[in-house]
Order: C-alpha cells, then structure tokens, then sequence
C-alpha cells in the first residue's frame, strides 16, 4: 500500500484576557508532519501577537491509501 499526505492542519488554543475560556486559531496547508521547534516558533510569533498564552495544539493528518 502507498500513503500519500493529503494535508495537514493545525489548530491552535490561546488564551488572553478577552477570552480566558481560550479561542482557536487554525492554519490549513501545513507542512505534513510539523516539528515542535516549528510549533514552538509560530507560538513565539502568536503570542505577542494575541497577548495571551498558548494552551494547546492539534494537528490534524488527512492521508490517501492506495493499492500500488
């Protein structure tokens, strides 16, 4: 069987005063499988941004089976 990478998201929880039960941020084409440094660095870049902390992440992997 071949699997192929048919994309990949990251959903992003943050959490600042405005909204302290927290709020997503989503990102569609990813890279297929995102190192924690590279998550790390967007959180770096996301934080100042929003004012307010990273609580968690998901990364979501859509892959095509084939019979080759």
């Amino acid at each position: 069987m071949q699997r192929n990478n048919k994309s990949t998201a990251l959903q992003v929880m943050l959490i600042n005063g405005d909204y302290p039960e927290g709020f997503n941020v989503n990102f569609n084409k990813v890279v297929p499988e995102p190192t924690d440094e590279q998550i790390s660095g967007l959180e770096a870049i996301l934080e100042p941004l929003v004012g307010g902390t990273t609580q968690e992440g998901t990364i979501t992997a859509k892959t095509t089976v084939t019979n080759k």
